[in-house]
């Protein structure tokens, strides 16, 4: 029996049922809560709180009940036609914001004067091997790794905060409840209110994930699958894309087939290092991570191209600290492992093989 008279708003928020109580969608969950909320009058302060922070973290989207009725009532069927283009446009705006950030990559700062609707966008970005601090207007702290880009719109701090990202980016977001903070990305989309959170989704890797360190988030899918998702701190979001698998080797096992969404808690390693945000202090920790792994994060770091001669190096696996080290420094010391392996350096490109 859980005992929830000590509960706070956020402890209520990330209880499944109660999600559903606030969303309409299960009469079993609305019964129960109903029940429960007249049974302890002496929480209906902090409940009311859970329950304008549940609407305020899913956009302001009403129950779904509610919307039904809303709809059979309705005696102007224009207005509907008028709110559904204004959601579609925020749904394409915000998929032109990301195209933008993706031809743009490799700028370090740009702005740009849209010719249609003048809409401005402020763009920051990151080459290989470079990391950015930038301070939002809204005193929002963004630490950009290499390689990313991040897009801002205009109009930010006035009415909503929405940003868009491409590549990875730690959030220290200042706290503001009338105005959450909203990070799109091309697999999943994120809602905040005042929180410390890493997130990774570069278009060329295999999954996006996003890990919280403070606060409360709730995350969904682009797509719609999954419904809403509500971290706690520690835990870490992944998204698996939809990628066509490599030609396997027959020296390499197939691997089972992976699910679309697992959440798990970050790691954290000997002297309390969190190896998700470790790029954060300037370091890389390797735990436990096959080469193909290893190699998407080396190439950001140091601006190379990596090639494997023979798919079965891509499975080796490594656990090692990367500080000030060189590549070649770098890959000295995972040569002298027991998964051993030859590499020849031709300027920015890498070639590995057994």
């Amino acid at each position: 029996m859980v005992d929830r008279s000590k509960f706070n708003a956020e402890d209520f928020l990330v209880d499944s049922t109660f999600q559903q109580y606030c969303a309409g969608t299960d009469k079993l969950c609305i019964g129960y809560w109903e029940k429960y909320i007249n049974a302890h009058p002496e929480q209906a302060e902090v409940i009311t709180e859970a329950k304008k922070l549940y609407v305020i973290l899913s956009g302001n989207k009403r129950p779904l009940n509610k919307q039904a009725e809303s709809f059979k009532e309705s005696m102007f069927p224009e207005e509907k036609v008028v709110k559904l283009n204004r959601y579609l446009w925020i749904k394409i705006a915000a998929a032109i914001v990301l195209a933008i950030g993706s031809v743009l990559v490799y700028n370090t700062y740009t702005s740009y004067e849209g010719k249609k609707g003048g809409v401005q966008v402020n763009i920051f970005t990151t080459k290989s091997g470079e990391r950015k601090k930038i301070r939002l207007q809204d005193g929002t702290s963004v630490l950009l790794n290499a390689k990313s880009t991040l897009s801002i719109g205009k109009g930010f701090n006035d009415q909503c905060r929405e940003v868009t990202l491409t590549g990875e980016a730690f959030f220290d977001v200042a706290h503001n409840k009338n105005k959450p903070f909203k990070v799109h990305t091309a697999d999943f989309n994120i809602n905040v209110l005042g929180t410390a959170f890493n997130v990774k989704a570069y278009s060329d890797e295999a999954t996006s994930e996003a890990t919280l360190i403070r606060g409360l988030i709730t995350m969904e899918t682009v797509n719609g699958n999954g419904g809403i998702i509500t971290l706690k701190p520690s835990q870490k979001v992944t998204f698996y894309k939809n990628i066509a698998p490599k030609q396997e080797s027959k020296l390499v096992k197939p691997t089972a087939p992976l699910p679309e969404i697992t959440i798990n808690h970050y790691t954290k390693i000997k002297d309390s290092t969190i190896v998700e945000t470790a790029w954060t202090q300037n370091r890389i920790e390797i735990y436990d991570q096959d080469f193909d792994e290893i190699k998407n994060v080396l190439e950001k770091w140091y601006n190379v191209e990596i090639k494997f001669t023979d798919p079965a190096i891509e499975k080796y696996r490594f656990t090692a600290t990367i500080t000030n080290e060189s590549i070649e420094e770098v890959l000295h010391a995972l040569q002298a492992t027991e998964n051993n392996f030859k590499y020849e350096i031709k300027g920015n490109q890498v070639i590995i093989s057994k």
